[in-house]
């Protein structure tokens, strides 16, 4: 069943339940209203007579109770009985008409064939109990009840079908724009995500949807576009060393060569596969980290990670006489997967390692702020090129720089297990020499309350 009968459904449903409770408290007052006018004045006249006849003869009872069968401004006829124990002592007007249902007690009462109104009033008439019978011919008021009846028997269905009817097009036109919405997400193909969706100049829940959706494709877009071009870079990118080694190894095999030189070859092609691997190898992590959306994490002691990678790279920097210093604040605890931080140091220091010149220095300093983290790697290079800053980040990307022995993936790296660990990545020049790159992290929540 379709939103559009649903909702026509549930409205009618609710609409049926109000016009009927409408329709029935309607006729309870009007009939309420019509018989109270013709019941008290009934009454008020039946009450006035029996107190006026009570104490006199029977002569004098008929004159009263014939004029009273002679008044028309309660109805169009009338008909006034006086009762004493078995006996009729008065009966005036019209005799054929119906006599009420119960006329031993005082009230009002309808005929027996319910077309006269009576008010029954008891009193004491010549030493005996009596009963005064005052009767309307009511027919103008059931007339008017019936007909009111009609009226909301034949109006309450109509009412209901008519908006029955005109719920089910606003349902219609209400459920349009959500059409046309999923009619155009439908175009829109796997291989082209440039369609957008229509937003239309109203802001309502629908344009806010398609607002939404506009973004997610956005997103998906700049994603679908995003693993295309690392796919045509990955492969650009293998495929240079790849085709180094496939002529590498063609030559050597299609001439004889001395042990010399067979020997570097071999020592070239090694060169070429171990930076397969290491490609490889940061291709998959890469891979691995964007997809993860958590990961384990523990307790850990930035400031002792610090010091233990700085002794793990010691053989890089002494190779070109680097001065390597951490300092900073004491211990700084954060919620981190030891082995992708690690990894995260350990990118950045050799980044560092690779374009700082010979007997260059390389600082780590770590800090403490906002309840964050704060560890920055200073070198003395060159720095970066004002150019290549915003996309330093980017895979495969190495700038205009000095060329050095890598994938361009390291940083991307970075910038993915930052992600991670809900921190942010920055890198920058310093205004004498060199740059700084400045990783950002939570700490946790223990140790940022006691600092705080």
């Amino acid at each position: 069943m379709s939103i559009r009968l649903r909702l026509t459904l549930y409205w009618g449903s609710v609409l049926a339940v109000i016009l009927v409770i409408a329709a029935v408290s309607v006729f309870v007052i009007f009939q309420r209203q019509q018989w109270a006018a013709v019941d008290a004045a009934l009454m008020e006249e039946a009450d006035t007579s029996a107190a006026a006849i009570a104490h006199l003869d029977e002569p004098a009872a008929a004159l009263i109770l014939r004029r009273l069968s002679a008044e028309r401004d309660i109805g169009p006829d009338r008909r006034v009985r006086l009762l004493a124990g078995d006996k009729v002592v008065a009966d005036f007007g019209n005799r054929n008409s119906d006599l009420p249902t119960d006329p031993g007690r005082g009230g009002i009462f309808d005929g027996q064939r319910r077309v006269y109104r009576f008010a029954v009033v008891p009193l004491v008439f010549d030493r005996q109990d009596a009963v005064l019978e005052d009767g309307v011919d009511a027919s103008q008021v059931r007339s008017s009840i019936a007909g009111l009846t009609a009226i909301l028997s034949v109006v309450t269905p109509l009412l209901l079908i008519g908006c029955v009817v005109g719920g089910y097009w606003l349902a219609g036109r209400t459920l349009a724009p959500i059409i046309s919405v999923s009619t155009a997400l439908a175009r829109i193909q796997p291989g082209d995500l440039r369609e957008r969706l229509p937003v239309g100049t109203a802001r309502d829940e629908i344009a806010r949807l398609a607002i939404s959706i506009n973004g997610l494709l956005d997103r998906l877009q700049t994603a679908s576009l995003t693993e295309r071009r690392f796919i045509s870079d990955a492969a650009h990118e293998l495929r240079t060393p790849l085709t180094v080694l496939r002529t590498g190894l063609e030559v050597t095999l299609n001439r004889e060569r001395g042990v010399r030189e067979q020997h570097e070859a071999l020592q070239s092609a090694l060169r070429e596969v171990v930076a397969l691997c290491t490609m490889a190898d940061e291709l998959l992590a890469l891979a691995r980290l964007s997809e993860e959306s958590f990961v384990e994490r523990v307790a850990l002691n930035l400031r002792a990670l610090v010091n233990e990678v700085v002794e793990a790279v010691e053989p890089l920097t002494q190779a070109k006489n680097l001065s390597v210093t951490a300092s900073g604040e004491g211990d700084l605890l954060v919620d981190g997967n030891p082995e992708h931080l690690r990894r995260l140091l350990v990118n950045l220091i050799d980044n560092a390692v690779k374009f700082t010149p010979q007997s260059g220095t390389i600082a780590l300093t770590l800090e403490r702020s906002d309840g964050r983290a704060i560890v920055r790697v200073c070198d003395s290079g060159p720095g970066i090129a004002q150019a290549d800053l915003p996309f330093i980040f980017e895979r495969f990307f190495r700038g205009g720089g000095p060329k050095t022995n890598g994938s361009g993936l390291g940083l991307s790296l970075c910038q993915e297990i930052v992600r991670l660990h809900h921190g942010e990545i920055v890198a920058r020049n310093n205004p004498g020499q060199g740059c700084e790159f400045v990783v950002t992290l939570p700490l946790r929540e223990s140790a940022a309350s006691v600092t705080a």
